[in-house]
């Protein structure tokens, strides 16, 4: 079975061939954060939209952010976030 995929965009408009006249009813703003890249930290905007019957995200932004691992060997990971605000119509 096909996955159902969710139109995002880092701008803050679809692309003219996406709007096709729809006119947005509601909108919320969203964050993903903790994700070990950037890849899922969109999955998780995404995943949630759909979730609660969103139609598209659009605005996205990701952000790295370092996460200190062990404070005595200063050993630190990138985590990664995503930003955005979903809109349905």
């Amino acid at each position: 079975m096909p996955e159902t995929l969710i139109p995002m965009c880092t701008t803050d408009n679809l692309p003219p061939a996406l709007q096709q006249g729809r006119e947005i009813n509601r909108a919320c703003i969203l964050t993903s954060r903790d994700h070990p890249n950037p890849g899922e930290a969109r999955d998780g905007l995404a995943q949630w939209a759909q979730k609660n019957n969103f139609d598209a995200v659009v605005g996205v932004r990701f952000v790295a952010t370092s996460e200190v691992l062990t404070p005595a060997e200063i050993t630190t990971a990138v985590r990664w976030a995503a930003y955005g605000t979903a809109i349905g119509w």
